[in-house]
């Protein structure tokens, strides 16, 4: 949310349009049509949500911004989606419609402008919808302007409000973000009476709560390839609340849905100023999941995502190898091995940090205090970097700067910036705590330190931005007693200006947004970072499906795979690749520690993931049964331009003897011939995949009739099969 100043608010009111007969507001995209309608009462409803031409048409409808008092007799008292509180403590509020303004204008959307202003208060209310034509992507948001001479209380205030006559079933699927838990598993309910209400409440992350997105489902359950559904994300990386509820008017049934930010007070919206909600972005299908899902994929890459058009490079991290045990020699060593296997970027984690007492050895110590660590970077980075140039391989290097410990010199000198309740200790989460970053002065503190290490080393290609701790101690000094229920939204505009300004900075640096795992894996981050980190459990088989549910709503490019020893020999080099490969591949391995044989199969999986590259970042995604239905869970991956694709497969349950598996193929050229070869079989696990009796060259029509026929022999066994 953003706050500006306005100064049209007297013409605004001054401007309402009175007429008597019902009149439509239309907004399309290249499929989809949005129908609002204005009654004789001048009340704004949505009339419809569907197809274009005609041939589906969701559910949604009903009245948008319902009246405080309510005026509906024995009707429930549906919510609308704002609530305000003025000076004199009245929750009152009136909206009727006032004008509306469609700009044709942009290339790539249609931009609408609904503006509503209430009955007897200067308080208006506009409601912002860009309908983005080639991806059939909305995104919406609303703008509270406060006329009145006084402040108003917001407790409440949505991004995306609908409703929808509920007389058919209504389903909802939703995925946690908590790696070894949730963040694997699709949550798939069918909605009842009542209220069912999703919250993240973390503050500056969702890592406890679920990812900020969903699927709704009209009908039926959706799944890739049938239902009327719709799939939604907000763009926002804090708390989020998501409410879904159903009434039973008279003979019907409704459905109230509404998705905002998660408020734990009331923020304050001054007198004569405005407040903005993060957007809301979502699309709609008539046939599945996979359609609106790669409908996202394509407007995230395209509108969204800083360099969505280029490749992301394969990396090594030093994290889950060495954990904080890192020195300039070790650093350099691993450089060279990880050059060796083909591996683009090398980045190095924890660790590298903090002097004397406060040296960064273990949790608990050092955050804030980003100077080199003398005994184990004696020259800073300048050997690093000038071995990395030898070697042909990019750097990058570890943040965590909206944390601080209290054993360090930052926190000792500015005790002031630092959230904690007054006159209380304070709770701790990995030892540490969070800084106020709805200072400004924090804010220019986080973006110095990084931009510093950037001007410093210009040749530096990546950062990865760490944050291991939720708002655990819900106070900002800086706001004051009186202003306490602005933090959330200042926080995380503050963490999101300081991106802003460093993407701009430096356009040719990579962020990665990691938050202990998949806490900032949202549509609200990737706006200002190029890829993000979906969770801290790298074993491949909960991998797997954590990567799948992310993919719903995240571009591929985007989700960083990284290739592991987690879980151990009961997973092989080639599994592991093959996972990895459905995102952005990259590993997390101490290779002075990894056998001959690991290593041999690491160049050979990712030289073959460099020749798939463009068709999993760039290309569509076509998922097929999810990992949590089927022992034998596949993907396949188009390119723009339709001439080559990428099939994944696996098997993930028990083999008592061979198992054939035709693998389902999708998007292809019906009228294209395509010719088919297995890639990633290291010398040490060379077995074809693909059974001796595949055809090798069919059209697309044909391999999209039949899939690829695949004999696996043992559990977490898997294939990659180009074609082209």
């Amino acid at each position: 949310m953003k706050t500006i100043l306005i100064g049209t608010m007297a013409l605004c009111v001054a401007t309402t349009s009175l007429f008597a007969e019902t009149q439509l507001i239309e907004l399309k995209t290249q499929t989809m049509s949005f129908k609002y309608t204005v009654d004789h009462k001048q009340a704004l409803h949505l009339e419809s949500v569907g197809a274009v031409d005609g041939q589906w048409e969701s559910p949604l409808e009903g009245a948008l911004f319902t009246a405080t008092p309510c005026r509906l007799g024995n009707s429930p008292r549906f919510i609308s989606p704002l609530e305000i509180v003025t000076d004199d403590g009245s929750s009152g509020i009136e909206l009727i419609y006032q004008s509306h303004e469609l700009d044709e204008s942009h290339a790539d959307y249609t931009h609408l402008t609904i503006t509503l202003r209430d009955q007897l208060h200067p308080i208006s209310v506009e409601l912002h919808q860009q309908a983005y034509l080639n991806e059939d992507t909305i995104v919406q948001w609303l703008v509270l302007n406060n006329g009145l001479a006084s402040p108003i209380q917001v407790p409440r205030l949505d991004s995306l409000y609908l409703r929808a006559d509920a007389k058919e079933d209504i389903y909802l699927e939703w995925y946690g973000s908590n790696e070894y838990y949730t963040a694997g598993r699709p949550f798939r309910e069918k909605l009842n009476m009542g209220t069912r209400l999703l919250e993240s409440r973390d503050g500056n992350r969702h890592k406890a709560g679920p990812i900020p997105a969903f699927v709704l489902g009209f009908g039926e359950q959706p799944n890739e390839t049938s239902g009327v559904c719709m799939i939604a994300a907000l763009e926002w990386p804090g708390s989020s609340r998501f409410s879904f509820e159903i009434t039973e008017p008279h003979r019907s049934r409704d459905l109230e849905l509404s998705v905002g930010v998660n408020q734990s007070q009331a923020p304050i919206l001054e007198a004569g100023e405005s407040m903005t909600t993060p957007r809301a972005i979502y699309s709609f299908s008539p046939d599945g999941i996979g359609r609106a899902s790669r409908n996202l994929h394509r407007f995230a890459r395209t509108h969204l995502l800083p360099g969505g058009d280029r490749l992301r490079p394969i990396d090594n991290n030093s994290w889950e190898g060495c954990q904080m045990d890192v020195n300039e020699a070790s650093i350099i060593q691993m450089m060279k091995d990880s050059a060796g296997l083909g591996i683009e970027l090398y980045v190095l984690d924890d660790g590298w940090f903090g002097n004397g007492v406060d040296a960064r050895v273990s949790a608990g110590i050092g955050l804030g205090d980003w100077e080199f660590n003398v005994e184990r970077f004696p020259n800073g980075l300048d050997n690093v970097m000038q071995a990395a140039k030898e070697l042909g391989i990019e750097f990058g290097i570890w943040f965590e700067p909206e944390m601080v410990c209290r054993q360090s010199k930052l926190y000792r000198e500015h005790p002031e910036w630092v959230m904690l309740h007054p006159g209380r200790k304070g709770a701790e989460q990995r030892g540490q705590l969070v800084l106020d970053v709805a200072n400004p002065d924090v804010q220019a503190f986080m973006f110095k330190v990084v931009d510093d290490m950037l001007c410093a080393y210009p040749e530096i290609r990546y950062i990865k931005w760490d944050a291991n701790s939720n708002i655990n101690n819900p106070y900002s000094p800086y706001l004051g007693a009186d202003r306490q229920g602005n933090m959330i939204n200042a926080y995380n505009e503050g963490y999101l200006s300081v991106m802003q300004r460093l993407i701009e900075k430096h356009p040719t640096v990579d962020f990665m947004a990691c938050a202990a795992g998949g806490g900032r894996a949202n549509m609200g981050v990737i706006r200002y970072s190029h890829t993000f980190w979906p969770s801290d459990a790298t074993n491949p088989a909960y991998r797997l499906s954590a990567q799948w549910n992310f993919s719903r709503f995240m571009p591929p490019l985007t989700i960083t795979g990284h290739v592991t020893h987690a879980g151990g020999e009961a997973f092989t080099p080639k599994f592991r690749f093959d996972v990895s490969m459905m995102g952005q591949l990259g590993m997390e391995v101490d290779t002075r520690t990894c056998s001959a044989e690991y290593m041999e199969a690491s160049r050979v999986g990712i030289a073959a993931y460099k020749e798939v590259r463009p068709i999993v970042q760039q290309g569509d995604q076509y998922r097929h049964a999810h990992p949590s239905d089927s022992g034998t869970p596949s993907m396949n991956f188009v390119s723009k331009d339709a001439a080559s694709a990428l099939v994944l497969a696996y098997h993930t349950t028990d083999v008592r003897e061979p198992t054939q598996f035709n693998a389902p193929v999708s998007g292809l050229d019906p009228e294209r011939l395509y010719t088919l070869t297995e890639i990633n079989l290291p010398e040490s696990d060379a077995q074809a995949r693909v059974a001796q009796s595949a055809p090798v060259t069919q059209t697309g029509a044909e391999w999209m009739q039949s899939g690829i026929p695949l004999l696996f022999t043992r559990q977490y066994d898997s294939a990659a099969v180009l074609l082209k």
